[in-house]
């Protein structure tokens, strides 16, 4: 579905629980009012939802731009970062190395 076809889609669906929540006259309230409520509520999640989405990408970015780091993460995350030479793919070398450091931490930090 393309971004019209969504906000076509959306429109419609506001527009009948709009007017199932006036006939059955929840709150008292007309379907003018239903419309702006349930509108207000279909934008806020328009905005909400791709911030929740992406956070986590978003955070592994900030933490590979920090000085003197380098996060490790799934193929996926490292490809969609192409810009930040600090995030990189874990592979099998590098999980067997960092178990090692971990095991030799003067934290005593466990690697699983």
């Amino acid at each position: 579905m393309n971004k019209t076809q969504l906000q076509t889609t959306a429109a419609s669906l506001v527009g009948v629980a709009a007017g199932y929540a006036a006939a059955h006259d929840w709150l008292g309230l007309g379907v003018a009012d239903w419309t702006t409520i349930l509108g207000s509520i279909v934008a806020a999640g328009a905005v909400i939802a791709p911030a929740i989405v992406t956070r986590a990408k978003a955070l592994k970015d900030t933490v590979g731009n920090m000085p003197a780091t380098t996060v490790v993460t799934d193929k996926a995350t490292a490809d969609a970062l192409p810009d930040n030479p600090d995030v990189i793919a874990a592979t099998p070398a590098i999980v067997a190395a960092i178990k090692q450091s971990g095991d030799q931490s003067a934290t005593g930090a466990t690697v699983r």
